[in-house]
């Protein structure tokens, strides 16, 4: 088994500890949480096709602070795929997004907000949208345990095992889960939430739903939500969730 590790960095303050448990999401398989030091793991089926296996825990300092990766892999781990692992990590602690605002509006409340001046604020998500729509839609009129054995359920039926352990599996692609049949969709134990979750993947992996238009941050956020709102399955909570 071949390693690769790399840090991706983020614009300071950040706190690695409160974006991890800010969320539920953390808990929902494939991802794992690891409490003894404060990381997760997770398999992940990059866009090339290559299955690897990820260790994420904080990394850099609190003046340079930053994400460590350690890609457990098989075969060599190209440039483009490391690219791929960046982006999709990155999606994952919203790297990209710009809290200046919203740290200054709580420094400037005083007391207990000023607290989450030094780097919370954060909502983990998945690595793709795709999967934080289905795993909202697993949160509908369901207990929390119920959410998490369909989830792992999704995972086990169509994911795509990590090839150096295959116990071990992705989250499923839209292609994946649209391939199966009514029946494998069926013990999956989905409830209702199966027809809608295997119509979603039909329309995106025949390029009917284009859901990087849903992630255009200029999108005022009514338009957003009648946007989401189109989507079978997704009501007023998991719209305004997502």
């Amino acid at each position: 088994m071949a390693k690769t590790t790399f840090t991706i960095p983020v614009p300071p303050p950040f706190n690695f500890k409160s974006a991890v448990y800010s969320h539920g999401w953390v808990v929902l398989s494939p991802t794992a949480l690891h409490e003894e030091d404060i990381s997760i793991s997770r398999t992940e089926r990059l866009p090339s096709g290559k299955v690897v296996h990820l260790q994420i825990r904080s990394g850099g300092t609190r003046k340079k602070p930053g994400i460590q990766v350690e890609v457990q892999h098989k075969g060599r781990l190209g440039p483009h795929q490391r690219e791929e692992l960046a982006a999709a990590v990155g999606r994952m602690f919203r790297v990209d997004e710009d809290f200046s605002g919203f740290y200054a509006l709580c420094l400037e409340k005083g007391r207990d907000w000023a607290q989450l001046a030094s780097g919370s604020g954060r909502l983990l998500r998945s690595p793709t949208l795709f999967e934080d729509i289905v795993k909202t839609i697993c949160t509908t009129n369901i207990q929390w345990s119920g959410t998490k054995a369909m989830v792992r359920n999704l995972v086990e039926a169509f994911g795509e095992p990590f090839p150096l352990d295959p116990e071990q599996k992705a989250f499923p692609t839209p292609e994946a889960i649209s391939s199966g049949t009514a029946e494998m969709i069926a013990a999956a134990r989905l409830g209702y939430r199966g027809p809608y979750i295997l119509e979603l993947a039909q329309k995106v992996s025949a390029g009917e739903l284009d859901l990087s238009a849903y992630e255009d941050a200029d999108i005022p956020t009514e338009a957003l939500r009648k946007m989401l709102l189109k989507i079978k399955g997704v009501g007023d909570y998991a719209a305004a969730t997502l």
